[in-house]
């Protein structure tokens, strides 16, 4: 395994579909997936009231996870950022994340105006957070010399 630089990792980061959100939710790890847009160097989802959003309200320490693994020639890259979650309060801004995160998915999702695109119309706009990258460490499977290693370290 080796280190990778921040600029790839932002990269890795960015082409993700897909991320997992860890927190604590009372005094016990909680991890789930969540689909995300990057802008700049702040990762921003959407959620609706529940279990993740009340977490994140009690304590807004964040770890985020994406990975990938490229399954014909075993090798991966991992990348960990580490913040703090914030509520974003307003709405013009939330409903250009939105935008953002069904022009990013539109193709699994399909267009939110299309009669056939399967997604249900937004009643009030969701919870909108940010997450400030404060720290982020990205690692891959052997380059070059070094020897390949498969996920968690096997």
């Amino acid at each position: 395994m080796e280190l990778i630089a921040t600029e790839e990792a932002l990269k890795v980061l960015e082409a993700a579909p897909v991320a997992h959100l860890g927190m604590i939710e009372a005094d016990r790890p909680y991890v789930t997936p969540m689909s995300f847009v990057m802008s700049g160097e702040r990762i921003l989802f959407r959620t609706m009231a529940g279990r993740k959003l009340e977490a994140l309200r009690k304590n807004p320490t964040v770890c985020i996870e994406v990975s990938n693994l490229d399954e014909e020639t075993g090798d991966w890259v991992s990348v960990i950022v580490r913040g703090t979650a914030v509520e974003v309060d307003e709405d013009d801004v939330k409903v250009a994340i939105v935008s953002e995160l069904f022009h990013k998915y539109e193709k699994v999702m399909g267009s939110p105006l299309s009669a056939t695109g399967g997604v249900q119309p937004i009643m009030g706009l969701p919870h909108v957070i940010a997450v400030e990258i404060e720290e982020i460490t990205g690692m891959v499977s052997g380059r070059g010399f070094s020897g390949r290693t498969r996920p968690g370290r096997l």
